[in-house]
C-alpha cells in the first residue's frame, strides 16, 4: 500500500479540543490507530527491523542547497530519536543517513533498488496542491504493516522555505520534524502542543521541539532496545540505489501502479468546525491521508 501524508496551509484555523493522543498511520484505509487501541484487521505502519536510511536528492533549488537539507534533516531525525521514553531511554530506532542521491522520485520498486528520500520539488504532482508545504509517500505492507519505503517532498514551487531563527518564513526544521514524524509512522495527534498536530503557522519554530505527547507516541511505536544501533542493517527492502527505477539498468518492469482513494470530503466537513480557536498553535497548518493498493 501507499499512504500519502500532507502538510497544508489554511487560513484562521486550530482543532476543536477532542481527544489529544498520538495517533498511528494504519494498514486500512484512512483510518487512525489512536492511543494504542487495537482496531481489528488494522496494523500500525512502522519500520519493521527498527532501522531505516534515508537520503537526499543533491539537487539545489529555490535558494535552499542539498548541504542545509542534510543539516536539518539529520536534527530532525536525532530529534525524533532522542525522545525519552522512561529514565532516559530513548527509541528503540536507528536513522542512518546515506548520503545524496540523484533520484528525487517518491516511487517504490519491486524489482529494483529503492532509496528513502528528501527533496526538493518545483514541479508538484497532482498529490501536492499550492496549499501543501510538504508531501510524505510511505509505501507498506497492507497485511504486516511493514514499512517498504517513505520518500519526503518539499513544495518549493509555492512556498519559500526558511533555514535557521533569523526571517522565519516556512520553517525547514519546524516541516522536517513533522514529515519526519510520518516517515517513521506517525499519524496526526489533536495535542495541540505536538508537532504532529495538523497545522502550521508560517513564521514559527514552535514544532522543532517535540511535545511530551510526540514522545509517547514515537516510544509506544519503537519501544527502546539498547541493541537496535549494533544490529542495524538501513539497506532498503530490494536493495539500495542512489538512481530513480527508470535509470537504474537492473529489472525488467516498472514500478507497481497505484489507485489513489481521495478522502478530501472527510477533511473538509471536519475543517469546517475550526472557527477562530487560538492556542499555542495558532492556526495555519493541515494535513489529510490517502491510501491505495502497493504490491510488495
Amino acid at each position: 500500500m501507499r499512504s500519502f501524508c500532507w502538510l497544508i496551509v489554511l487560513a484562521l484555523l486550530a482543532m476543536p479540543g477532542s481527544a489529544s493522543a498520538y495517533c498511528f498511520t494504519s494498514t486500512c484505509k484512512g483510518l487512525d490507530v489512536c492511543d494504542s487501541v487495537e482496531i481489528p484487521d488494522c496494523k500500525p505502519i512502522r519500520w519493521s527491523t527498527n532501522c531505516v536510511g534515508f537520503v537526499v536528492n543533491d539537487a539545489s533549488k529555490a535558494g535552499l542547497s542539498s548541504a542545509e537539507i542534510e543539516s536539518v534533516a539529520n536534527r530532525a531525525f536525532a530529534r525524533w530519536r532522542a525522545s525519552d521514553c522512561g529514565d532516559g531511554a530513548p527509541p528503540g530506532l536507528h536513522v542512518e543517513y546515506m548520503g545524496l542521491v540523484s533520484c528525487d522520485v517518491a516511487e517504490y520498486n519491486r524489482d529494483a533498488g529503492n532509496a528513502n528520500i528528501i527533496t526538493l520539488t518545483d514541479e508538484p504532482s497532482n498529490s501536492i496542491t499550492g496549499h501543501t508545504f510538504a508531501l510524505t509517500t510511505t509505501s507498506f505492507d497492507p497485511n504486516s504493516g511493514e514499512l517498504l519505503t517513505a520518500d519526503i517532498e518539499l513544495n518549493v514551487k509555492d512556498h519559500v522555505f526558511s533555514v535557521g531563527d533569523a526571517n522565519v518564513e516556512v520553517d525547514l526544521e519546524a516541516v522536517l520534524t513533522h514529515e519526519i514524524g510520518h516517515f517513521l509512522g506517525l499519524g496526526h495527534s489533536d495535542a495541540i502542543d505536538a508537532s504532529m498536530y495538523p497545522f502550521y503557522e508560517p513564521g514559527t519554530t514552535e514544532i522543532r521541539s517535540l511535545s511530551k505527547d510526540d514522545e509517547t507516541g514515537i516510544c509506544v511505536l519503537y519501544p527502546p532496545n539498547r541493541e537496535i544501533d549494533s544490529t542495524c542493517n538501513p539497506l532498503p527492502r530490494h536493495g539500495f540505489s542512489p538512481e530513480c527505477r527508470s535509470d537504474q539498468t537492473e529489472g525488467g518492469c516498472a514500478t507497481t501502479a497505484s489507485t489513489e482513494n481521495k478522502l478530501g470530503a472527510v477533511l473538509v466537513s471536519g475543517l469546517a468546525l475550526l472557527a477562530g480557536v487560538r492556542k499555542r498553535r495558532k492556526s495555519t497548518r493541515s494535513a489529510t491521508a490517502r491510501n491505495a493498493p502497493q504490491s510488495v
